[in-house]
């Protein structure tokens, strides 16, 4: 498992610089750079080590995108150690971390976002809960408590977990742990540590219930996304592995145990439909599905006709792979990505394209002010992912504000600043509500051709504020 997990990391960390930086990327360290017990959009946990991994690498994508490469590496990891935990051989452990290492766990090790700490605090948690519901250390609760509060400072989709363990111990009976007070003790812990980002949240007026909504907008493409990113995830020609986990939780005699944990597993997804929220929102379930999945193709292999078994499990597990990397990482030379079809079809990728161009457009733009406008200037941007780069990668460029999101609360300009160079979209569409004039001085193009977030948009120098920022900013916050 562990050779397994060594070269996964590995080959995240080779091809971890090969384009660029995502915005979200991006966003996520000028956030922590902004320390905080919460963000508009997320908790604090992802921002804060961002920030911390350039201020000990250096501002590159490699720098962030080494921890989630170990994380990925550690859930692989933890995969295995489930599947011996329920049981498994060591070689059903290999077969486990062999399905994890080429399941979406890959692609999701390349980026440095919010759901790679939720992996890794999923997978933590129900390592720890195979072992209490099959009557492990009771003190292992609370160290369960632990990693949950901390998965809660990341992200809140943990609650999907405990919501739907909560319905799975009751429909099984498991009053042991019910009763428990090492279980209900963990839930303490958990709410303590968490308890930080609620004050946030509470004092800010939960802004995440805003951006909660905000999604929703979207639930009925959300719940269209569920299962193929349930195939795609658990990888496409290995799914029947996790699937096959599922049932065997459902259904076996010697899973009964552990059944409250296939219970679990449809009232989270259950939830996540419910909700609107994002398809990958339960996907945090799966190391406990690929784990059972590998016992049962390790006994598959063992009745016979081995070599032909083994053969057609690692052709699959080979294409599985070798098709999530092609989706997921940047495994072609840029030129050759430009003409492909991956760009429409996989816009994370094309998002890490065109950030030197883009910053490089807009200190032209600013270049180009009359040293007088220059003096009183600032740059307003559509969204973050405009904002965030010109932080970090700009050079001798005015102030940077946005009413997206967190950059909101970190505005609005000084009142002297009132030459505004204007990057991206207008929102709110109107801006002669802000200005007497503005005209687009230049557009953003990546050279390369490839439509993603950022092609096309103009830069426009905007004069004339027609009130001053304090009664404008309210008007230009968005959250989304």
């Amino acid at each position: 498992m562990f050779l397994v997990a060594g070269l996964m990391v590995v080959g995240l960390v080779v091809l971890s610089g090969a384009y660029g930086f995502h915005g979200d990327e991006m966003y996520f360290i000028v956030a922590g750079q902004h320390p905080a017990f919460g963000y508009v959009d997320q908790p604090p946990l992802t921002p804060l080590l961002s920030a911390a991994s350039v201020a000990l690498f250096g501002v590159s994508p490699s720098a962030v995108r080494l921890f989630p490469a170990l994380e990925m590496g550690l859930i692989v990891i933890l995969i295995a150690l489930i599947a011996r935990d329920l049981g498994g051989s060591r070689r059903a452990q290999t077969l486990a971390a062999v399905t994890a290492a080429l399941s979406g766990y890959l692609g999701a090790g390349h980026l440095n976002s919010t759901s790679d700490l939720d992996f890794l605090a999923w997978a933590i948690v129900l390592w720890l809960l195979v072992k209490l519901l099959s009557g492990g250390d009771r003190h292992l609760w609370l160290a369960l408590g632990v990693v949950t509060g901390l998965g809660l400072e990341n992200k809140d989709t943990l609650l999907f977990l405990g919501a739907g363990l909560a319905v799975g111990l009751v429909l099984v009976r498991r009053w042991d742990i019910v009763r428990s007070p090492w279980a209900w003790a963990a839930i303490g812990i958990a709410l303590l540590i968490w308890a930080p980002n609620l004050a946030w949240q509470a004092t800010n007026g939960w802004p995440q219930i805003t951006m909660a909504h905000a999604i929703s907008q979207y639930a009925d493409d959300n719940r269209g996304q569920i299962v193929p990113l349930l195939w795609l995830f658990t990888g496409p020609l290995l799914f029947p592995v996790s699937a096959a986990g599922l049932l065997w939780f459902l259904r076996a005699k010697g899973a009964a145990p552990w059944r409250a944990l296939g219970i679990a597993t449809l009232v989270a997804l259950a939830l996540v439909v419910i909700s609107g929220g994002k398809a990958y929102y339960a996907i945090g379930i799966a190391p406990v599905l690929m784990a059972a999945g590998a016992i049962l193709l390790d006994r598959w292999l063992a009745r016979g006709h081995f070599r032909l078994k083994a053969g057609s499990f690692g052709t699959a597990a080979v294409l599985s792979g070798a098709l999530i990397a092609y989706l997921t990482l940047p495994i072609l030379p840029l030129a050759s990505y430009a003409t492909s079809s991956l760009p429409s079809t996989v816009p994370d990728i094309a998002n890490e394209v065109g950030w030197p161009q883009f910053v490089a457009t807009v200190e032209h733009v600013v270049d180009a002010l009359p040293a007088d406008e220059r003096a009183h200037a600032v740059i307003l941007t559509n969204d973050y992912s405009e904002a965030s780069p010109l932080v970090l990668l700009g050079t001798g460029l005015p102030p940077v504000y946005s009413g997206h999101n967190s950059f909101w609360s970190w505005g609005p300009p000084p009142p002297d600043l009132t030459v505004v160079v204007h990057v991206g979209d207008w929102r709110p569409t109107d801006w002669s509500q802000f200005f007497v004039g503005c005209h687009v001085v230049a557009q953003i193009d990546n050279g390369l051709g490839i439509d993603n977030g950022e092609q096309g948009k103009d830069v426009s120098v905007c004069t004339g504020l027609r009130a001053p920022w304090t009664t404008l900013w309210p008007s230009l916050r968005t959250i989304s």
